[in-house]
């Protein structure tokens, strides 16, 4: 953790806002999953399909991202957040909009949508407007600083697209391909905020917590300007229902995630840390995943196949996100904990290790829980099969309970013994 502005960051309670309510949207979405086995023969966007990858990404996968965002821009780029103020009131503006919007598509409660959407997007322009006004007190632009200042344009051009079809969906008022809309929004979200996002925070966390240094930073460079490029292509191209183009923009952002893949082995190959405990599994997993959504992606864009979307979007909604995110979960909460609790005393008494923070039995019996449950869930949507479908998005729903329980585990830990000491 050496060079950190750790003075810098915002109070503990204000992360752990985030990172709590993203398990608990985890655990939620998880617990629906087996009831869509219904729906693998289905089209690959119906309203109920929207309603849970809204309630997954915004609420999961979203939600952890601006908490780490809250917590690693101030410590690693040694600016203060513009505002804190405005991160808490993001955050219940956030977790009302979720439950508003993604109750209104489950039920197609058509005349409510906008509500929830609206609730989202000012959350949202609240969070970009923190995140840019924080920016203008910095003075030197790295890789780092340019993926998540990029991403935050993207996320405010997402964002954008995503509540004009959700005041489309009321009224009705677009006469153009909704579907060429929805594509942009996704890329948007998807590619150019979370994407990017993780690209960006990978630069940061995989050397800390691998031990790598000396390596070069060219792929990621070279991804940066891919991605942006390709981003850009595929949204303008898909609001103007271009194809060709759009598969030209596919193209670019399947080439700067080659980039950034290549450097995150070149970090894995520098490491000193050579062992694979349960965070390199899941890093290990997650780009694995990216892999293989990336190859269903572009296979099911060219033949138009809705069971290879649905593939595409568990993939990498259920594999790469949830190990990416799990992974460094386990790494990032227990630092927060331990700096908080027990930094004051360094040097006084014995205070444990990070890794003492982490049941590390129940991190590795939930990461193959979550592996397995995935390849079987995987293989269910590939071929139809309910049941089979059931059975792994069941064994899913079991590893997320024993994520909900590592973050308890670390939140908790030492607290009994700090009270008798006091």
């Amino acid at each position: 953790m050496n060079n950190l502005a750790t003075d810098m960051a915002p109070p503990f309670v204000l992360v752990a806002h985030y990172f709590i309510a993203g398990a608990i949207f985890y655990l939620i979405s998880s617990a629906v999953l087996p009831f869509f086995a219904n729906d693998l023969g289905s089209i690959f966007l119906t309203s109920s399909i929207a309603s849970l990858s809204h309630l997954y990404l915004l609420g999961f996968v979203m939600m952890v991202i601006f908490g780490a965002m809250y917590q690693l821009i101030p410590v690693v780029l040694e600016i203060p957040i513009f505002s804190k103020d405005f991160a808490y009131i993001q955050f219940y503006l956030y977790v009302v909009g979720i439950v508003i919007f993604s109750w209104a598509l489950q039920f197609d409660k058509y005349e409510v949508i906008p509500y929830g959407a609206m609730l989202i997007y000012l959350s949202m322009l609240i969070f970009v407007a923190n995140i840019f006004l924080t920016y203008k007190e910095l003075k030197t632009y790295n890789i780092i600083a340019k993926f998540l200042l990029a991403s935050n344009v993207f996320l405010f051009i997402s964002v954008t697209i995503g509540i004009f079809i959700a005041f489309n969906l009321k009224y009705g008022f677009y006469s153009g391909d909704i579907y060429n809309l929805v594509a942009g929004h996704i890329a948007g979200t998807i590619g150019g905020y979370v994407l990017m996002t993780i690209m960006g925070v990978a630069m940061i966390l995989l050397p800390m917590f691998a031990l790598a240094h000396n390596f070069s930073q060219k792929p990621i460079e070279r991804a940066f300007y891919i991605i942006t490029a390709g981003l850009a292509i595929f949204i303008i191209f898909s609001l103007f229902e271009v194809k060709f183009l759009q598969i030209i923009g596919l193209i670019l952002i399947a080439i700067a995630t080659g980039f950034g893949l290549y450097q995150m082995q070149l970090i894995f190959k520098g490491r000193i840390r050579k062992g694979y405990d349960y965070y390199n599994k899941n890093m290990v997993a997650s780009f694995g995943f990216l892999i293989f959504s990336i190859v269903i992606m572009a296979i099911a864009f060219l033949t138009d196949s809705d069971k290879l979307k649905l593939l595409f979007g568990f993939s990498m909604f259920f594999g790469f996100f949830v190990f990416f995110i799990v992974g460094h979960i386990y790494k990032i909460l227990p630092f927060l904990v331990w700096f908080q609790r027990y930094s004051p005393l360094v040097g006084k008494q014995k205070v444990p290790m990070l890794n003492d923070m982490i049941d590390e039995k129940i991190a590795d019996i939930q990461f193959w829980l979550t592996f397995t449950g995935t390849i079987i869930a995987s293989i269910a949507i590939l071929f139809s099969g309910s049941w089979l479908f059931i059975l792994g998005t069941g064994i899913i729903f079991i590893s997320s309970i024993l994520v909900i329980y590592n973050i308890y585990f670390s939140l908790v830990y030492g607290l009994k013994d700090l009270k008798k000491g006091e």
